[in-house]
C-alpha cells in the first residue's frame, strides 16, 4: 500500500514539502494528498507544507517546523528566552526571526510569529540537539536572543518597564556574556537599543 510506504519515507524528514513529495513520488496524483489529510494520514501546515501526526508529539516539533516552514529563520525572542529561563513565563506563541516577510500564522493548532530581521544581523544563532531522530533547530544564543528582543520589541523603553519583564540571569550557567551582547548590540547600530541594553545591565548587575 501507497500510503505505508510514503509514511515511512516522510518520517525521517519530519516536515516535508509538496517538492520532496515529488521526489520521491513523480507520479502521485495530488488529491491523493487531500484524501491522507481526510483520513488523518498526514497534517496539512501551510500552502506546500506537511508533516505525519506523530510528529507532532516529537520534542520541539513546533519549532522545527518554525525553522523549516519559513526558512531562513531562528528561534529568538520570548521562545528563546523562556528556553533558557531568562524570561519566568512560559510563552504560548513559537517567535523566530528571518529575513523574509513579517508573519503571523497559525499551523497545526500552534501560534507561530516570524519577525524579518536585515540580512546583516542575521546571526548569532546555533544548532540545538532536539533528541529526536536526529534532528537539529536553529535557536539564538543568549545574548543574541536579548539583543533581537530589545531591537525588535521597541515598547520596552524605561527601566521600569524593562525591570516588568524580570529577567533572570542566575538561570543561565555563568550568566550572559556583556562582551557578546554589547557587540550584538553595537550590530544594529541603533541608539535605542544600545539605551535599552545599557538598563537591562544596570538592573541584572543590581539584582
Amino acid at each position: 500500500m501507497i500510503i505505508l510506504d510514503f509514511i515511512e519515507r516522510m518520517q525521517a524528514l519530519g516536515v516535508f514539502s509538496r517538492a520532496d513529495i515529488e521526489l520521491v513520488y513523480p507520479d502521485l496524483d495530488p488529491r491523493r494528498l487531500y484524501e491522507w489529510q481526510l483520513k488523518g494520514y498526514i497534517r496539512k501546515l501551510r500552502n506546500s507544507w506537511y508533516c505525519l501526526p506523530e510528529f507532532l508529539k516529537e520534542p520541539y516539533s513546533t519549532w522545527i517546523i518554525a525553522n523549516t516552514v519559513h526558512a531562513p529563520s531562528y528561534i529568538s525572542l520570548e521562545s528563546a528566552l523562556s528556553f533558557y529561563g531568562i524570561l519566568p513565563e512560559g510563552v504560548h506563541m513559537c517567535t523566530s526571526v528571518c529575513t523574509k516577510r513579517t508573519l503571523r500564522i497559525n499551523m497545526a493548532g500552534h501560534e507561530y510569529e516570524f519577525s524579518r530581521l536585515r540580512e546583516k544581523h542575521y546571526s548569532g544563532y546555533r544548532l540545538e540537539d532536539t533528541g529526536a531522530l536526529g534532528r537539529r533547530l536553529r535557536i539564538a544564543d543568549p545574548e543574541k536572543a536579548v539583543a533581537d528582543f530589545f531591537y525588535l520589541r521597541t515598547s520596552y523603553n524605561s527601566e521600569d518597564e524593562i525591570r516588568e519583564l524580570r529577567f533572570n540571569e542566575a538561570s543561565l550557567d555563568g550568566g550572559l556574556d556583556r562582551e557578546k551582547l554589547r557587540l550584538y548590540s553595537e550590530m544594529f547600530a541603533t541608539s535605542a537599543l544600545e539605551k535599552r541594553i545599557r538598563i537591562l545591565l544596570k538592573l541584572l548587575d543590581y539584582a
